[in-house]
């Protein structure tokens, strides 16, 4: 993740200015942001519209691993 919010990157790189704006960065500024994790979590609620809190960052995280080739090989089932 870049720290920099000039370098935004796919098919809409402004989509976000404004959500950007209303949490005090410039989309166009060349300066780094202080604490880029803060700042996407604070981004991701924004858009989502799901507050994301410190605690749910301390909860264990649920996922699985899936085998290699596993994919291919279930592929057409069901």
């Amino acid at each position: 993740m870049s720290a920099y919010p000039l370098d935004r990157r796919g098919p809409e790189p402004d989509r976000l200015n404004r959500h950007l704006r209303e949490l005090g960065i410039d989309p166009a500024a060349e300066d780094s942001i202080d604490n880029p994790n803060t700042m996407a979590l604070a981004l991701a609620s924004r858009v989502t519209g799901v507050l994301i809190t410190p605690d749910d960052l301390r909860r264990p995280v649920l996922g699985a691993a899936i085998p290699a080739g596993r994919e291919a090989a279930t592929a057409g089932r069901g």
